[in-house]
């Protein structure tokens, strides 16, 4: 178990330094001679010699993944306490906090937002960050040309790393990236209250897609859900100050990331079980990340957060399809990062790239369930 976790944070390590690689070319975090020495090499790496960055990524990715398997499976002897797994988790959260916002730019349009909202005092949802006369984070920040794309609860929270981050771009993706490992923490605490299992927090907090979208990139998607699944837990309870309780975190949810106003109708339902509401809004999530998601844009992998959270909640040995199903779907979202790292370029032979790098494994996962089932009927 030891060798397990020392090979576990010696890749994530890996990766963290990785990620510095991807800093824009527009972007100066520091003048430090002995950081741009140290960073111009992972530069080169990522920018000029694609290929070698494709693999490495690929190779870093697969071995997260081997042994977040491995600890699903044989990690019972010391994840046996909720608190050796919250201090696990700690130690991962700071780890990757410490990393750069690689794959996604994601994270330059939530600050350039807040920036608009709290330092130029200008309506993000009438003002796009491109009026804003020689705002120096344009250089770096894509989609620009847009208003605020998130909820004022969003937004509101926003200005808790901005006004943290005290106009340095370096501290404040630091305090971004702090702000999300603290709703990665609460989200798999609340996993816990939920099930009372380890396992099923592992499940959640050690899936690599979570790792990299969440503590790495700094989706905002950790957020949307954590309400939702208190709002979920708050409902069971039979007090009407619990609903009410529930019902204002739900909304709060819906005004961070709209996609959970598709769960309003389970509100409604009346006398249902957990496992059959869970699956509900499984199935509804599911609609809007498969269908929806692609419509709008593509498929981005952040999105499963949604559904990694939900699954997280079952019961893992009575849904081990659909638990498989979820680890390689996770596998294979990451994926569809290779094709820009290779090519540099989203165009071209890459929206085909992405749909076979995420098809492929499910097919093949869908083949081999298949065949599984077929031998048992024998």
């Amino acid at each position: 178990m030891t060798f397990m976790m020392a090979i576990y944070f010696f890749v994530l390590s890996l990766f963290a330094i990785f990620s510095y690689g991807f800093i824009d070319l527009n972007l100066h975090l520091s003048s430090s001679p002995v950081f741009l020495t140290l960073q111009k090499p992972l530069e080169v790496l990522v920018f000029q010699m694609r290929p070698i960055a494709s693999v490495i990524f690929l190779f870093l990715l697969s071995v997260l993944f081997v042994v977040y398997v491995w600890f699903l499976k044989r990690g019972s002897t010391f994840f046996s306490t909720w608190k050796k797994t919250l201090l696990f988790l700690i130690a991962v959260a700071v780890l990757l906090v410490c990393s750069f916002p690689a794959l996604t730019y994601d994270i330059f349009n939530y600050i350039t937002t807040a920036k608009v909202a709290f330092f130029h005092h200008e309506n993000p949802y009438l003002v796009m960050p491109i009026e804003i006369s020689n705002e120096p984070y344009l250089a770096f920040t894509r989609a620009a040309n847009k208003v605020a794309l998130y909820g004022p609860v969003w937004i509101l929270g926003t200005a808790i790393p901005h006004y943290l981050g005290q106009g340095n771009i370096w501290f404040t993706i630091i305090m971004f990236k702090l702000m999300n490992a603290v709703g990665y923490i609460g989200l798999s605490y609340l996993i816990y209250r939920a099930t009372k299992s380890i396992k099923n927090v592992l499940f959640f907090a050690l899936n690599p897609l979570i790792l990299i979208e969440i503590l790495v990139s700094g989706h905002n998607d950790i957020y949307m859900m954590a309400f939702t699944i208190a709002a979920i837990l708050l409902w069971e309870k039979r007090d009407m100050g619990s609903k009410i309780g529930g019902l204002i975190l739900f909304i709060a949810s819906c005004l961070i990331k709209g996609a959970t106003l598709v769960l309003l109708p389970l509100f409604f339902i009346r006398n249902i079980s957990r496992d059959r509401l869970l699956f509900f809004a499984y199935c509804l999530l599911a609609c809007v990340f498969f269908v929806a998601g692609p419509l709008r844009e593509e498929l981005y992998p952040w999105y499963a957060v949604w559904l990694i959270s939900i699954v997280a909640l079952f019961d893992l040995k009575k849904h081990a399809v659909l638990i498989g199903f979820t680890i390689v779907l996770s596998f294979a979202l990451e994926l569809r990062h290779i094709p820009y790292m290779y090519m540099g370029e989203y165009g071209g032979v890459g929206p085909m790239m992405r749909t076979l790098l995420t098809a492929v494994p499910l097919i093949v996962y869908g083949g081999y369930v298949g065949i599984k089932k077929l031998r048992l009927n024998k």
